[in-house]
């Protein structure tokens, strides 16, 4: 049995604000260990419950936040940017029982939840997709939808749980956080976070046969809407993209792999690039 695990970092145990979140914040080492820490607990109930392979994406920053050295030998990680599959690159490769999102938050439009946003906190204000509005986990639930993989299993804080639910049914889901503000959160410690996720991997991998994948239909309606003006008018001046208001860009993909190089495209391209 094969299972893929998208990690991010907000939605880690003890991850309350931007101080944990990169670099240049005095804890983004020890958020780098919890990080780790918990994808590897996770892993560990994986392996106990049957898996034979783990393809991990590094799904946070720079794409370089978990510690390699730390993760069990049967682990495959994906690092680093870009990647046509964003937050999912790997899930392309094999055939995979099920997806797992560990460290997971809500999305930018969501009043609510520990760090809030859904892939650039800088740049967009919400992403809907025929309609319907996702957040990071389920834009990455149709990219392993269109793989025919069902997602089987999220943590994050309590309003990105619920959100989650929400979006995907009722899978199994562990809440390791109680958010206050954006910025605020009752939290558990990492010793017993790492156990509620194993606990909670397992229930998951026992309840495998009822998941679905999450499929959108195809074509894909993406609207993007921007938290500034001018990228929208520079967008605007390709032919398949349209201008839907002040703030927001239409553009119709063909399927949930093509809407995630669009989205990688939007917020991956930089005119001042270098090798």
């Amino acid at each position: 049995m094969r299972l893929y695990i998208s990690a991010d970092i907000e939605g880690i145990v003890g991850v309350v604000s931007r101080d944990q979140t990169g670099p240049e914040g005095f804890e983004y080492e020890r958020a780098r260990d919890w990080m780790t820490d918990t994808v590897v607990a996770a892993c560990e109930a994986a392996l106990e419950a049957g898996a034979t392979e783990i393809v991990v994406s590094d799904s946070h920053g720079n794409g370089q936040s978990l510690k390699i050295e730390k993760l069990p030998e049967t682990v495959q990680l994906v690092r680093s940017w870009p990647r046509p599959l964003c937050m999912m690159q790997g899930i392309e490769v094999g055939e995979f029982a099920g997806a797992l999102l560990i460290g997971y938050h809500s999305g930018a439009s969501n009043p609510a939840g520990v760090l809030a946003h859904t892939l650039s906190g800088s740049a967009f204000q919400e992403v809907r997709v025929n309609g319907q509005v996702l957040n990071e986990a389920g834009l990455n639930a149709a990219i392993a939808g269109h793989y025919g993989v069902p997602v089987i299993y999220a943590s994050g804080d309590d309003v990105a749980t619920a959100e989650i639910r929400d979006i995907l049914g009722d899978i199994e889901t562990t809440t390791v956080k109680w958010a206050h503000s954006t910025r605020s959160a009752r939290t558990l410690t990492p010793a017993a976070a790492h156990a509620a996720v194993r606990a909670g991997v397992k229930r998951a991998i026992a309840r495998i046969g009822e998941a679905r994948p999450f499929r959108l239909k195809a074509p894909c309606a993406l609207e993007v809407r921007f938290r500034h003006r001018l990228p929208v008018e520079h967008l605007a001046y390709l032919r398949f993209v349209t201008q839907v208001d002040t703030y927001t860009i239409r553009y119709e993909a063909e399927d949930a792999v093509d809407m995630s190089k669009f989205l990688m495209f939007l917020f991956g391209y930089s005119v001042t690039a270098t090798m």
